[in-house]
This record gives structure tokens, C-alpha cells and sequence, in this order.
């Protein structure tokens, strides 16, 4: 066994400084300017950069001052902490809650009459309440930090901020009861931690191969050339962003397919690349089905039906489906691990886990009775704030499971939380006011799964066993993480737009506040009945998702991955299509032509391409954001 690699409690330090300055850069990327949107996609662009820097700036430290260097452990515990605490500050976390904390009092009017429907419901111990203090905050030109601001800010952050720490605990309880099944018992790849273990390796020259420099090259020139070209249009570029094809399919039914963009961004198809072939064309073959889809429906007037044929409702029975099967093939595990928990027993040893398995469970179990404990408290019905919680926690599990198994790119889900299929299968009327306002809070982790914090918990407990590090330490460093990466989320938002104003020079200060607030003003004013055919959409895509997952296990050479049913028909899937299909199709000649050596040979240049873009790309953020220049955006806008 290698030696065990030491976590130093002064490089976690190091990490939670670290944290606010990325949060901040996370926040005015995605926010205050149009993109790039890193925390959308599986692997974080802006803390591969930063990892880098790390590895510049430890270099000469071991050559000179070996003792302050940092250890491949430590630099991958630092990275860990940086992801999630840009998961935290991504797009379709705290900044939506931030939106919504005084959204509705700063623009209730006689037109919407929000106060008037829904005022009454509101958990006002949640929210910013105080108009006077929330002008400056939508205007700019102001700053957060006088008294009357903080007051009004204070309270409801660290009332939240309890909220989430509960939420990413039970999330890090969940990693560590699957850790050892997932990682030593099945051995699942992880994709997506392959690039930050290649750059930290030590004994393989990974830095000194020549196609990783080339892939690096190519991205990063067509980065650096589209980047000049934004500055100088007279400059030539080389268009990899995505571009619509629906003007040019202008006739019925095949115009139902909407939105169609086509991309060739470097980065998707090196990660394409390093993922399994079946997955890979799943993804695409799917992204085609659901469209095939729309054109049926549509040449059939089935679409005449409101949201048919219900693709985000047959996605969250796939992912139902993904539960149920890792649950069922789980059994024997879990039951040795309650053995093990509770009377001792058993073949498994939990000594080198970050915490034991009794420690675990009675975390795993305290934990979600807090979260509904305190949705509780603020209005909620109880046995709707169960469900809830369930429900979200499901769709976390099915998450973490596929990015552990597969790694996809992207796994947004959007619109499919439990606010969402709670109010489709119950329909609104069966919620009183004040249980519809708590779980329209819902909104703010379940408009999407982009930067879902699950997967780099497990992640980041795989690359601990991967390089011999304390589990125990790397789960302090991750709970740290989430304190400072919480707090400097919520103040990175505020802070700017006091600076700036949400509603004035953000690019999206206010646009989900409206997105939830409208909504809840629907499910209030105009109750609903459950919906059965949005019902039966889930149950078609359980029942989809599950076929394909007995195939798989009858037939070795079923192509079709259930993964690829249940992630393609969300939005994210619009952009990398077409660079998963170029992936798929390179590697299915590379395997075809010539051998698992071929593919291994070529797998850095392909890493390359990550490389060069991420580095390539940040630069140009961090440019702008000095510079308050308008730049190039390599992924997203």
C-alpha cells in the first residue's frame, strides 16, 4: 500500500481563502457579465485554472522549499474545496436564492397584485422585507455595508445558511455510506476526476507529452483567435459556439423540433471522449429521440395537449428508475452496513472512513428531519415537506450515481424538482398557501442540476482514495468549504449588486426572482387539479428507463444507455450534442480500427483540448472582469 499522504490543516486554510476570491470571479461570470457559465457543465473550467496556477506556482516551492510545497493531496484538496464552493456560488444555486429573498417586495404593483395574492404566505423571516434597504441593492451606485443593509441581510442568510449546511451534510452522509460499494466494490470510473488526477500526478510525465500540448494548442488557439476577433472583428475566428438550426426548417411537422442549436465546442468533445462509448452515443441518439418526438406530436395535434409529450416528467422517471435499480442492487451492501452500524458485525470496516457507518446513519437520519424540521417551522405542512425532501434527495442520488458511473457533461433536469412534480401529480389546490410559498423556496436548488453539490462530494472522496488521503480530513475540508463558500456566495451577490444593481448592470440580477414569483402567483390565483397525463408521462419513462437498464444486464451488447434516456431531454443537451457525437464517433473508429492501446494513446491530446480551452477561456474572464471590458465567452453566451 503507498504511503498515506498528509492533508496539512494550513493548506485547507489555504483552500477557504482561496474560495472567496472564486466565488466572487464564479458570481460576476455567470451574473453581472454573459457568461462563460462553468458551473453548468460536469467539470468546473474555472477551478481546472486555478489548479493550475497551483501547480505553476508549487513548482518552484518543491524544487526550493520543499517543506512549504504542496503534496499532490493537498493540491487535490484544495481543488475539491474550490469546486464546490463554485457549485455553491454556480448559476442554479445561492444566487437564485439570493433573487428571490426580496424579489417580491421590491416589485409587487397593481398589475401583478403579488403582495395582495400571496403576501400573506411568504416566510418573511426568510426573506428581505425592508424596501428602503433593497433599493440600492436593485439600483447600485450603493453599498452593502451599512448598518440598515446588514441588518436586513444578516438574519436571513444565516438562517439559510444553516439550511444548506444541513442539506450538504446529508449530502456527504449519502457519499460516505456509498463510497466503498462504489469505489472499491464496483469500481465505478469517474470520469470527470480523470483530468485533476493526470495534472497532479507526479511519476507519469504527464505534462511533457506532446499530444496534450497539441490538443492544448488547438483549443487554446481557437480560443485566443475568437477572443481577438470579439476585441476586432476585422480579425478572423473560428466559430465553435452554438448556432440555431430551426430557421432553416421552416415546414410543418419538422418545425415542431424548436430550438436546435449546433456546436463544436473542443472542451465537450475532449470530454466526450474519456466517456463510455455507450453513453456517449445514448446521449445524441436520445437528444434526436425526444425531438422525433415533438415532430410526431405535432403531425398527430397531439401537442394541442398543454406540455405534451411531457419530456421533463418521462426524464424524472428515468431517473426514478436509475434509483430504484442502484437501491436494488445495493441491498446486500446496505444491509451489511447496517450490520456493521448497529451490532458490530459483518465483513465491512469503516475505521478509514470520514465518518463510521452509526455516525452515518444517525447524521443521514438527523439530518433530513432537520430539513423538514425547518421547512416546518417557517409553514410548511409536514407531510408535504417530507415528500419534498424525499423527492429532492432521490433526484440527488440518482445524480451522484450517474456522474460516479459515467461522468455526463451535462445533467440539468430542468424544471423537474420536487416543487415541480409535487404540483403535477397532486395538482395546486391540494397545498394550502403557506405550504405552496415554502416550496416555491424549492425554485432556488431545483430550477436545474447543473452545479448540483452531490457529485464533487463523492468526487472528492474518490480523489482522496486515489492519492491514499484522510477521508476524515477531506470531509472537514468539504464542510469548511461549504461555511465560506456559502457565506462568500451570498456576499459576492449582494455585495455587487450594491456596487452594481441586480436589476441595472446584472445580466441576470432578477430574471429567476420573476421566473418564481410568477409562478407561485399561478399556483395560488388559479389552483389545479393533478395532472394525469403528465402522471402517466412518468410512469412511461420509469417504465422506458427500466426496459433498457433489463436489456443491458440480458443483452452485453445493448447500446442504448438508460443515462443517456433521462439526461438528454433537458436544456444543457441542446449545446453538446453534436460535440458528443463528434466524440463518440472518433472514439468508435479509434476502438474500431485500432485497439484500447490506440485510445490510451490518444487520450491526452483529448485532455488537451479541456486544458486549452479552460485555460484559454478563464483568462479571457478574468480580463474583462479587470478590465471591465466585454470578452470572449468560451461556453454558454
Amino acid at each position: 500500500m503507498p504511503a498515506t499522504l498528509h492533508i496539512r490543516w494550513w493548506t485547507i486554510g489555504l483552500g477557504l481563502v482561496l474560495i472567496v476570491p472564486n466565488n466572487y470571479w464564479v458570481v460576476y461570470m455567470e451574473k453581472v457579465r454573459t457568461g462563460p457559465y462553468p458551473t453548468t457543465i460536469s467539470i468546473f473550467a474555472n477551478c481546472v485554472f486555478l489548479l493550475v496556477v497551483l501547480l505553476i506556482v508549487n513548482a518552484p516551492l518543491r524544487r526550493w522549499f520543499p517543506r512549504v510545497a504542496l503534496n499532490r493531496a493537498e493540491l487535490l484538496t484544495v481543488y475539491s474545496m474550490l469546486c464546490l464552493g463554485s457549485a455553491l456560488a454556480g448559476l442554479d444555486m445561492i444566487p437564485v436564492l439570493v433573487q428571490m429573498m426580496g424579489h417580491p417586495f421590491q416589485f409587487s404593483n397593481e398589475s401583478n397584485g403579488w403582495l395582495n395574492t400571496f403576501g400573506k404566505y411568504l416566510p418573511r423571516e426568510l426573506m428581505v422585507t425592508d424596501v428602503d434597504a433593497l433599493q440600492g441593492y436593485y439600483r447600485g451606485s450603493d453599498t452593502l455595508y451599512r448598518w440598515e443593509h446588514l441588518r436586513a441581510w444578516l438574519p436571513p442568510v444565516l438562517r439559510w445558511m444553516v439550511f444548506i449546511f444541513a442539506l450538504l451534510f446529508v449530502m456527504l452522509c449519502l457519499s460516505n455510506l456509498l463510497r466503498k460499494l462504489w469505489v472499491e466494490r464496483e469500481r465505478l470510473t469517474f470520469p470527470i476526476v480523470i483530468l485533476p488526477l493526470q495534472m497532479t500526478e507526479e511519476r507519469v510525465p504527464f505534462w511533457r507529452n506532446g499530444l496534450l500540448w497539441a490538443g492544448i494548442l488547438l483549443a487554446g488557439g481557437i480560443d485566443t483567435l475568437n477572443g481577438l476577433n470579439y476585441l476586432v472583428p476585422s480579425l478572423p475566428a473560428i466559430n465553435v459556439k452554438h448556432q440555431d438550426l430551426l430557421p432553416y426548417i421552416t415546414q410543418k411537422p419538422w418545425n415542431a423540433i424548436g430550438w436546435t442549436p449546433y456546436s463544436f465546442y473542443p472542451f465537450v468533445i475532449g470530454l466526450g471522449y474519456l466517456l463510455p462509448l455507450d453513453l456517449v452515443f445514448s446521449c445524441w441518439f436520445f437528444y434526436l429521440f425526444w425531438k422525433a418526438e415533438l415532430v410526431i406530436s405535432n403531425a398527430m395535434a397531439w401537442d394541442t395537449i398543454p406540455d405534451f409529450p411531457f419530456i421533463r416528467e418521462q426524464a424524472f422517471g428515468g431517473y426514478m428508475a436509475i434509483l430504484v435499480f442502484l437501491t436494488w442492487t445495493a441491498r446486500h451492501y446496505l444491509k451489511a452496513v447496517w450490520q456493521k452500524a448497529w451490532h458490530g458485525a459483518g465483513e465491512l470496516t469503516d475505521e478509514t472512513e470520514a465518518m463510521s457507518y452509526r455516525a452515518t446513519l444517525l447524521g443521514l437520519m438527523g439530518g433530513l428531519a432537520f430539513l423538514v424540521g425547518f421547512l416546518w417551522y417557517y409553514g410548511m405542512s409536514p407531510v408535504w415537506a417530507a415528500l419534498a425532501v424525499l423527492i429532492y434527495f432521490a433526484l440527488t442520488l440518482a445524480v451522484m450515481r450517474m456522474r460516479a458511473e459515467l461522468g455526463p457533461p451535462v445533467h440539468d433536469l430542468h424544471f423537474s424538482g420536487p416543487d415541480h412534480v409535487i404540483t403535477r401529480a397532486f395538482g395546486t389546490g391540494a397545498l394550502d398557501g403557506r405550504s405552496l410559498a415554502l416550496l416555491n423556496f424549492f425554485y432556488w436548488f431545483n430550477r436545474a442540476y447543473r452545479s448540483h453539490p452531490v457529485p464533487i462530494v463523492i468526487e472528492s472522496q474518490r480523489i482522496a482514495g486515489s492519492v491514499n488521503a484522510s477521508q476524515k480530513r477531506m470531509a472537514v475540508a468539504l464542510m469548511l468549504a461549504v461555511l465560506v463558500g456559502g457565506l462568500s456566495s451570498f456576499w459576492a451577490f449582494v455585495h455587487l449588486g450594491y456596487q452594481l444593481g441586480t436589476a441595472s448592470k446584472f445580466f441576470q440580477g432578477i430574471w429567476f426572482g420573476n421566473e418564481a414569483y410568477n409562478r407561485l402567483a399561478t399556483w395560488i390565483s388559479s389552483p389545479t387539479e393533478p395532472n394525469p397525463q403528465a402522471n402517466w408521462a412518468m410512469a412511461i419513462g420509469f417504465g422506458i428507463c427500466s426496459l433498457l437498464m433489463f436489456l443491458r444486464l440480458k443483452l452485453l451488447w445493448f447500446p442504448f444507455h438508460p443515462i443517456g434516456f433521462a439526461i438528454s431531454g433537458s436544456w444543457s443537451m441542446n449545446l453538446v450534442w453534436l460535440p458528443l457525437f463528434i466524440a463518440w464517433l472518433i472514439k468508435w473508429l479509434v476502438l474500431r480500427y485500432g485497439s484500447l492501446q490506440t485510445y490510451r494513446r490518444f487520450e491526452p491530446f483529448f485532455l488537451g483540448l479541456m486544458l486549452g480551452e479552460f485555460i484559454v477561456g478563464s483568462i479571457w474572464s478574468l480580463l474583462g472582469m479587470v478590465y471591465d471590458l466585454p470578452t470572449y465567452s468560451f461556453w454558454g453566451a
